[in-house]
This record gives C-alpha cells, sequence and structure tokens, in this order.
C-alpha cells in the first residue's frame, strides 16, 4: 500500500498532474454557482423606423428571458438550464453554456419602449423597437428689451 503512494519520480508526477486536468476539462460546472455564466451573441441593425435586435437564445424557454430598457440600453437576461440527464456522463468536449446571463445593448439612438415588440421562434428572440420621433423644438421665452430712441 505504501508503494500505490509514493510517486517514483518527475514522470509520475507529470502524469498525475496530467489526469488531474484532463479530470478537471470534463466537469461540468452546476448552474447555479456560476452568475452570469455566459452571454448569447447578438445582432444590432437598424432601419429608418426601428432599430432591430436579434438574440441567439437556444435552449431557452421563452418565460426565463426578461427584457428591458435601461437609459439607452435594451437589456436582456435570463436563464438556460441544463436538460436532466439519467446517467452521468463523461464528457469529450463542452462547450454548450448554461445558466444566467445578462446582455446590455447600447441602442443606436432614441426608441418608443412603450411600442415595443418581441417575438420568439427557433431559439431566437427578437426585438423591434420603433424609433422616437425627433424631440420637438423646445419652447424658450427670449426677453425683449426696449430701448428708447435717442433724440
Amino acid at each position: 500500500m505504501e508503494d500505490e503512494l509514493r510517486l517514483a519520480g518527475p514522470d509520475d508526477i507529470q502524469r498525475e498532474v496530467e489526469r488531474f486536468f484532463e479530470h478537471l476539462g470534463r466537469w461540468k460546472r452546476p448552474v447555479f454557482f456560476f452568475e452570469k455564466a455566459w452571454q448569447p451573441l447578438c445582432d444590432v441593425s437598424e432601419t429608418p423606423d426601428e432599430v432591430i435586435v436579434v438574440i441567439e437564445l437556444a435552449g431557452v424557454e421563452p418565460g426565463n428571458v426578461n427584457i428591458a430598457i435601461e437609459e439607452n440600453q435594451l437589456v436582456i437576461t435570463g436563464i438556460r438550464r441544463e436538460p436532466p440527464t439519467a446517467a452521468r456522463r463523461l464528457y469529450h468536449r463542452m462547450e454548450i453554456s448554461y445558466g444566467t446571463f445578462e446582455r446590455r445593448l447600447p441602442l443606436p439612438g432614441r426608441v418608443d419602449a412603450a411600442s415595443a415588440k418581441a417575438t420568439y421562434s427557433e431559439g431566437f428572440l427578437e426585438v423591434r423597437l420603433p424609433k422616437a420621433s425627433k424631440e420637438p423644438p423646445k419652447e424658450v421665452e427670449i426677453d425683449v428689451t426696449t430701448r428708447k430712441p435717442t433724440e
């Protein structure tokens, strides 16, 4: 038993370290331990009438997404839950992120938030934000002073 615990030399240590890091690479992190675990990909475009934002949210339930406008930013938050698995898995590649997400996207101009519309289809959320009409000119009071003509 004593021989099992003893490492013979640098090669044995290197093999053990490699095994350790291989194990870490296959570890699937629990969703609830990581805040803002990932950021979905987004496209922001505009037409003369509206700003259009498309967010890739494959595997996210529509009820797990929140959309808000804060200042001049579109804020999308939510959670993508890991699908339940019956058996323990040995991962060879882990590229899909799970957990909570948040994207804050600066908008290219003022929008009419009250008229915004969002649709979710085939893993893509599309948010259409009508551009706000130009601000009407502000009324400015101008003091008028009168001069008496000089005689």
